[in-house]
């Protein structure tokens, strides 16, 4: 255990100052714990923290491609939606500012600290301009890689976990005209979420205010949409004849259908084919391949 308390100034949840006057209190105290978190060892912050940062910034690619998604004026046509035919075309919806704000800000934390850590790691030229979806998450990947592949020697340097930390971790709250002055990830997460936003959510305000779990207590993280080529790999249907005849058979429902650079693009809700996958190895009974 380290003898150094978490530089961002986390406290432990009960645990009171001699001075307190909720010291020693066993009900009735009003005071949610004032005595620091001890640092975790080899960091300057501590355990929640450090998870809390590494895992933030391994979802930061996922959050990428969905605000690139869900700026797309044309990346709209979801299956779950009864559409209606009709004579005349509507423009598309104007881009809100603070998708592209929020969008603009993680990918400029996720490039800067890439570049930090690593100047030679092949990202100082940038995202291509009018990158689609799929690319921007291949580029915020590598730039995350990159700073995840650092992260403990970040953590134990003072000035820089604590401005990482404000890029990740701190909430910067909307002016009185609705502007933020900075868009964290987490402040990003809070708005846009990850996957599924029509999904009903809890916060585990206990645990970690910013973990997302769906009702029923399935983590909402990982469920990721996926494109048709990547459906047909063998860890899912194993081949596009196999894809293309689940779906005929409507055992499987594409999500979502994009048009944007990359043209057109079915997406397949990952769970769903690898649960459908696991349903026809064992109705034949074979055994399940692990996952790559």
């Amino acid at each position: 255990m380290s003898d150094r308390a978490c530089v961002r100034g986390c406290t432990t949840r009960g645990v009171h100052f001699a001075t307190c006057a909720d010291y020693g209190k066993e009900v009735g105290a009003t005071c949610q714990g004032c005595a620091p978190e001890p640092a975790r060892d080899g960091a300057l912050i501590c355990d929640r923290c450090f998870r809390r940062i590494r895992r933030h910034l391994d979802n930061a690619p996922d959050l990428v491609g969905r605000l690139r998604s869900l700026s797309d004026p044309m990346a709209a046509a979801v299956y779950d939606r009864v559409r209606v035919s009709g004579g005349g075309t509507e423009a598309p919806a104007p881009t809100p500012p603070d998708l592209i704000d929020a969008s603009d800000d993680v990918m400029r934390t996720l490039r800067s600290w890439a570049v930090y850590v690593d100047p030679r790691s092949g990202i100082l030229g940038g995202m291509p301009a009018g990158a689609g979806a799929l690319a921007a998450y291949d580029y915020a990947r590598h730039c995350a890689n990159v700073i995840l592949g650092d992260f403990d020697r970040l953590a134990n340097r003072r000035d820089e976990i604590l401005q990482l930390g404000d890029a990740v971790l701190t909430r910067h709250p909307a002016d009185a005209e609705g502007i933020r002055s900075f868009w964290s990830i987490v402040d990003t997460v809070s708005r846009y979420r990850l996957e599924r936003p029509d999904a009903a959510v809890l916060v585990d305000a206990q645990d970690d205010e910013d973990r997302e779990v769906v009702v029923g207590g399935i983590e909402e993280w990982r469920d990721r949409l996926i494109t048709r080529a990547e459906a047909e790999r063998e860890q899912y249907a194993a081949s596009g004849a196999t894809l293309r005849r689940w779906v005929a058979k409507e055992l499987i429902v594409p999500r979502a259908v994009t048009y944007g650079p990359m043209g057109k693009v079915t997406w397949f809700r990952e769970s769903e084919l690898l649960a459908l996958r696991a349903e026809m190895d064992a109705r034949v009974g074979r055994p399940r391949k692990a996952r790559p």
